[in-house]
């Protein structure tokens, strides 16, 4: 019988690689997104990862058709970047309810099915959560919210079984950049936003391949011991490496000279 897999923000960049790949690897794969996408080689469900309600609706669906729940990924998500001073504090909350509380929602409603299985969670984190970025820092706040609920949830869940993993990838080529929200400069920060930004968006859309945080995903649900981390790419598992290694003095000195 095929082990079902939920992953959310199936849409486009890591979520749509990361099912196709686990298609590939003989999963059966249920999408959520913000839009249905009936052209996808699985069935998917469009909604607001906020709405409760629908995500629980969909989780009983998807468990009463196939008997049951291996794996949650959560990876929809979103960011905003710009000069905290100049952020909406609306659009903050927004971000967080997305990448944070829904992640927490989502979690907290396959649990149930999870522990019937003994399966999985793999929440997608980033590196900026080891390595906050400056003009980014609520996005590098999410994210680091997101790896410690991931490393609490795991010992919660340990006596059932359940193994929870978060996945910290670099710079990764997809339609994330594009999507981002951008705060504008007021001029007192004489262009090192925008210069930053600037920097920041160009190593992305030269990063790394979805399909790579897709291997590590099936790694993370594969793996009959998986991490409580997987930093994706030989490159930033050093950098994490060598900022844990370093005073935090340091290392934020060297991110201030390399983003600002």
């Amino acid at each position: 019988m095929q082990k079902v897999i939920v992953i959310t923000g199936t849409g486009s960049g890591i979520g749509l690689a990361t099912a196709n790949y686990l298609i590939e690897k003989g999963y059966k794969v249920y999408g959520i997104s913000r839009r249905e996408h009936k052209d996808a080689a699985f069935p998917s469900y469009a909604c607001d990862v906020r709405d409760g309600g629908r995500i629980n609706a969909i989780l009983a669906e998807i468990a009463a058709k196939e008997g049951g729940i291996y794996a949650l990924v959560n990876n929809a998500g979103y960011g905003i970047s710009g000069a905290v001073e100049r952020h909406d504090g609306e659009r903050v909350r927004e971000m967080f309810d997305v990448d944070v509380c829904a992640t927490v929602n989502l979690c907290a409603a396959a649990i149930p099915y999870l522990r019937a299985t003994g399966g999985r969670i793999i929440n997608i984190g980033s590196v900026a959560s080891v390595i906050p970025i400056p003009f980014q820092a609520c996005y590098s706040a999410a994210k680091a919210a997101v790896e410690n609920f991931s490393r609490a949830l795991a010992n919660e869940l340990r006596p059932f079984k359940i193994k929870v993993t978060c996945i910290l990838p670099g710079d990764t080529a997809t339609g994330f950049t594009d999507s981002r929200i951008k705060f504008d400069d007021d001029g007192a920060y004489c262009g090192k936003v925008e210069k930053s930004v600037s920097k920041m968006e160009r190593d992305e859309r030269n990063g790394k391949s979805p399909l790579t945080v897709a291997k590590a995903v099936f790694k993370a649900i594969n793996s009959k011991r998986p991490p409580l981390r997987i930093t994706v790419g030989a490159e930033y598992k050093f950098i994490v490496f060598i900022a844990r290694l370093l005073p935090l003095k340091t290392v934020n000195y060297i991110v201030s000279k390399l983003y600002t």
